[in-house]
Parts: C-alpha cells; structure tokens; sequence
C-alpha cells in the first residue's frame, strides 16, 4: 500500500505520558519523547469517526459490549460504519487496513524535514574535532567477557578522551547518510525541537471529584518549538482522511492541526544482493518474543543466530541495542489498561552478514514491519516494529 505522510503541529503543550502511574502526593509524571506510535493510531483513527456522532458512539457500544462474539461484533460494526470505514477501522479487536508506518519527529522549516534521534550505533561529542563516532563491530579482544554470544561486538573508538553527550539528533541530511554507510557531519540539538517543562496539579478523589488536600504533584510538559512537530506515515486510510483536521493528543487531550505533505520522499532501502552484509534499525520500539531479538531469528546448533524469512536467510553477527523499556497504554474498548510489555527501543541496530535468498523479499519484509509467524494485529495496526534497511560501512 502506498504511504501517505501527514506533519502534525502541537497547538499546545503536549502530556506524552508513558506506562508509570503517578498523580499521588509528591509524585512526578515524565513524559516519553519520541512518543509511541500508538499515540497517533489513536488520535487519526479517532479523528476518522469524529466527524458523525452516531457512528462514534455506535463504534464505542458495540467495540465494549464484551457479550459478543468477535464475529457477530464484526458484522455489527459492518453494518454500524459502512464498508469503507469499516474496511479501514475495522474493530477494537480485529483491526482493518488503516497502519502507522511512519513516525519521527520533524521540522517544518523549507519543507519537511524528519528528525531521527542518535540511533545506538552513534555516539556525540561536545568536541568540535569529533562531532559524531560511529560504533564498528569487530572481534572481542581474547579473554574479555561478553553478555552474549554473538561473534562481533560494537567497539567505540576515538582518539582521545572526550565524553559523549545525549539529547542529539539526526536532519533530513543526516539520515540520509547514515543509511547509506556514511558518517553524518552535523546534529541537532533538542531544543530546537521542543522543551520540557514542569507542571503542577492536584490528585483528585475518585469518588466525590474533589481535590485531595495536600495531594500535590507534578508532570511533564513537552512544549514545541516553531516549526516543530512530527511526521506520521499512514496506510490503508482509503482516502477517507482528509487533507487537513484537527486532533487530541495525548493526556488531558491537548490540541494539534495536521496537514498532508505531498511531496516527501523516504529515505531509499540499499539495493543488496546476495551475499551482501546490511544493518537494521528500529524506527520504532520492537515488541519481539525474543526480547531484544527481532522476530524470525533464532539460534541454530551450530550457535549462529540466523534470520529466516519467507524467501531469504542471514546472519545476525552484531547489536547495538539499550535498555529495553516497557509500553503499555490503555484500552478504551475494555477500559482497562492494556497488557505492559518489554520492547527493544527505538533505535536499536543489528548488523547482519551473509544474506541469502532473494533480497526483494528481505526488503518486503521489512517495509511490512519486522513481524514473525505470530502478529499482533492491534500493535502492528499501531505502528510497532517499524525498521530501515541501512546500508553496512566498510570502514
């Protein structure tokens, strides 16, 4: 299916509130930034049944009637949104055709610009004279320990001692040669994309509604700079979304416009063949049965961890992955949260060598998300285990 990106500006602050419970006494909410696919699955999807009242709440009553079965609740559905719509939104449980492809913070400063941050295999430095150092996997110096079993490790190597920093970012320019092996020359800085600012509320008593005396806390703020926002990439919306349309975001439902951008481009996969060596890098954070393995790897009995797809076959040599976190969210169908889950973070990398098979397939894959024999309708429909080909330096 074709992609189509729409740039989404906040209209104010935004409360991109993650899995931890906070909202008592002394207690303090972080916001998560960049902010899970699901938040924007939601927020379009909603927008596409915001514009007839009927057909929201007959949405609503029959995606929670927990009495029906699945595919009497499909056909009532049907009849409740009409082909189109429920071809694209199918049911709380059974999604349609509508997906999250694309999600990356941007600028929209002459043009359309995606933002990316530091994926695992980059570091940055304050020092002008190494602005950015690439990871290279290489063989563990003998009788150093390792935890894991994977035949190269990802060394940082610069030439004197200097510490890296956080908070860095990758442009338009940047991205691009990045997946095409090459070292970025610049970086952005957070603010010039948004700032975080503390909030103070007051925790409020789920039987009267009234304040809670003494009951004060905190949250996080992400307030956006101008020109600053996100781009969205959306399948299977069968034109039924607008142009341009407002939106709620996140907590206390904060406001955002969206417009299409007509004219943005990807970033293009590298044409490998076989035998060729390639990376892949979460866009988006991994939800694998593996942990912090993609799906469709798995370690043969030689010991070698091997990707196995419909069609092609390599093996994964190296990763560069951080500390996994957990997401979570909550089902409104069901009102109750959903189901907390370790996920690799966005911006893991693993390099892979020996590629066999056709590599048409290996790219299909991948442009459908990094998904194994069992798919999660819900999470891939959310924009989950989104990855870029990239291509491997030589260097």
């Amino acid at each position: 299916m074709t992609t189509t990106y729409y740039f989404v500006e906040p209209l104010d602050v935004l409360m991109i509130r993650g899995n931890k419970s906070f909202g008592g006494a002394g207690q303090h909410g972080e916001a998560v930034m960049p902010p899970w696919p699901s938040l924007f699955a939601g927020a379009f999807r909603s927008a596409l049944l915001g514009d007839d009242a009927d057909k929201l709440s007959k949405f609503v009553s029959i995606g929670t009637d927990r009495q029906l079965p699945e595919e009497d609740r499909c056909a009532h559905m049907h009849d409740a949104l009409g082909d189109a719509l429920f071809a694209v939104l199918g049911t709380p449980t059974t999604p349609g055709d509508f997906r999250i492809t694309w999600l990356s913070p941007a600028l929209s400063k002459e043009g359309i610009q995606p933002v990316l941050p530091l994926p695992a295999d980059l570091a940055a430095f304050s020092d002008p004279g190494v602005p950015l150092v690439s990871l290279q996997p290489a063989q563990r110096p003998a009788g150093s320990a390792a935890s894991d079993e994977l035949p190269l490790t990802a060394f940082l190597r610069v030439g004197k001692q200097v510490k890296s920093e956080g908070g860095r970012w990758l442009d338009g320019a940047g991205i691009s040669a990045y997946l095409a092996g090459n070292l970025p020359t610049t970086k952005l800085e957070t603010p010039v994309l948004f700032k975080r600012e503390t909030r103070l509320g007051i925790a409020l008593s789920s039987e009267s509604r009234t304040a809670e005396t003494g009951a004060l806390y905190t949250t996080e703020a992400i307030s956006f700079c101008n020109n600053a926002g996100f781009l969205v990439g959306i399948t299977g919306d069968h034109g039924l979304l607008p142009k341009e349309g407002l939106l709620r975001l996140g907590g206390d439902g904060k406001g955002a416009r969206y417009y299409r951008v007509e004219n943005f481009k990807a970033p293009i996969a590298p044409i490998l063949q076989s035998g060729d060596r390639f990376r892949l890098i979460l866009t988006t954070p991994g939800i694998f049965s593996g942990g912090w393995l993609p799906e469709r790897v798995s370690k043969q009995a030689n010991g070698n961890y091997r990707l196995e797809g419909v069609g092609f076959s390599a093996q994964l040599v190296c990763a560069a992955v951080n500390r996994h976190e957990v997401i979570s969210g909550w089902d409104l169908a069901n009102w109750q949260p959903k189901t907390a889950q370790r996920v690799a973070p966005a911006g893991s990398v693993y390099w892979f060598d020996d590629l066999q098979g056709d590599p048409e397939k290996l790219t299909e894959w991948v442009n459908d998300g990094l998904w194994g024999n069992h798919i999660d309708p819900q999470r891939r429909a959310e924009g989950f285990n989104r990855a870029w080909l990239a291509t491997w330096p030589n260097n």
